[in-house]
């Protein structure tokens, strides 16, 4: 891959998450064209960016002087040829059909020079499904970001089965340096993050349907419960901090099977936090510095609570 001088982006699709990561890229200094349909689209693109920035501005992650700067780099356009001339990259974000997906990227693969990058920000979709009537599906890959893509950091970054991984590095590393939260993974439907939240998902409507809950009582659940732990240990290491022999030991479901991978952790003497090794690796600072932050921040979170009047 030839040395790329970033500096240009093109948002195809200017709606709910196009414009975000329009407002993001425009943030750190890019020249980014709104790509929609028609002006009414694009004249409400730049009132909700308008929104954006001065919220940006409210909670002190911008100045005034910085919101000129941004807004001056963000431009709209109703033209597709237009706002990807001179694009050095391309973000598509537009609903989820891939025959849509396909024609564009089509397009954008005649349109566009070689060397332009070209993303999708699909979020179900397998990016070589996308790219498969395209000339160049080396240079296409999803940047898959989280909703509000602004304010969120995590943003997926997932090849086709002929990206070119040069390409991968570049736009992880151009993200990286943007202070998103990184991860690659693979091209599978859905990726990582929203078969979580799939799984997550079913349940909850399979516990209304049975009448177990009301999506008032699942809501309060996940947000005064598990989902405010999660947001400070994930997964793997909540189970750390437990202790694994824990997990092996939960009698309370008569149909309760461990995990292989907990057990064998567990043979080895790995519990988590207290033995030092579990699915992570767990210094006695480390330990000390996570658990110090972890129970600080939950605290923080229930004064706010508190505060409000929720508990």
């Amino acid at each position: 891959m030839e040395k790329i001088n970033l500096r240009n982006i093109a948002i195809i699709g200017a709606g709910l998450m196009g414009l975000g990561i329009g407002v993001e890229y425009a943030r750190f200094g890019y020249n980014v064209k709104l790509y929609n349909t028609n002006n009414t689209s694009s004249k409400l693109a730049i009132k909700h960016a308008h929104e954006i920035i001065d919220l940006m501005i409210e909670a002190k992650l911008i100045t005034l002087c910085e919101s000129y700067a941004i807004l001056k780099c963000l431009n709209t356009t109703c033209d597709i040829n237009d706002a990807t001339r001179g694009a050095d990259l391309v973000v598509e974000s537009v609903p989820e059909n891939l025959q849509l997906k396909q024609k564009i990227f089509t397009n954008l693969d005649e349109i566009c020079p070689p060397t332009t990058i070209l993303c999708t920000d699909t979020s179900g979709l397998r990016v070589t499904d996308i790219a498969r009537y395209t000339r160049h599906p080396e240079r296409i890959l999803a940047t898959h970001y989280t909703q509000p893509p602004h304010f969120v950091p995590l943003v997926e970054v997932v090849p086709g089965e002929k990206t070119d991984p040069d390409i991968i590095i570049f736009v992880a590393g151009m993200l990286k340096k943007m202070h998103k939260m990184v991860v690659i993974t693979k091209d599978t439907p859905q990726f990582i993050q929203n078969r979580i939240q799939g799984a997550i998902g079913r349940e909850c409507q399979l516990m209304v349907d049975e009448g177990l809950a009301t999506p008032e009582t699942i809501d309060d659940v996940i947000c005064f419960g598990f989902g405010r732990r999660m947001a400070y240990s994930g997964y793997f290491k909540r189970l750390d901090l437990v202790g694994l022999d824990f997990f092996c030991k939960n009698t309370g479901n008569v149909n309760y099977h461990p995990w292989k991978s907990i057990v064998e952790h567990v043979e080895h003497g790995e519990l988590g936090m207290k033995t030092g090794k579990g699915f992570h690796e767990w210094p006695e600072q480390k330990r000390k510095i996570f658990l110090h932050w972890y129970h600080t921040e939950l605290i923080r979170l229930m004064m706010q609570d508190l505060e409000r009047g929720d508990i």
